[in-house]
């Protein structure tokens, strides 16, 4: 969920987004990162390194892919 939840901010803080009319400030892609760091360290206390890393860059790769199209699904495909 923390992956989610900074993939999203960084989408947001991204002047081509569309899922608001005007994109947030860059000053919360810190708080990406943070969510990022917190997240591996997270899947680093059961797994480790090599697998960590490639479970987080897998679900923010995925999810930088997703949230674009749910932007425009939910503005009815514009």
């Amino acid at each position: 969920m923390l992956l989610l939840a900074g993939t999203t901010v960084m989408y947001l803080s991204n002047k081509n987004q569309r899922w608001l009319k005007k994109q947030i400030k860059s000053g919360w892609r810190a708080l990406a990162y943070l969510l990022f760091l917190a997240a591996f360290m997270g899947f680093n206390t059961s797994m480790g390194i090599p697998v960590s890393l490639f479970i987080c860059f897998m679900i923010i790769m995925l999810s930088l892919m997703f949230i674009p199209l749910l932007a425009s699904i939910g503005r009815g495909g514009q």
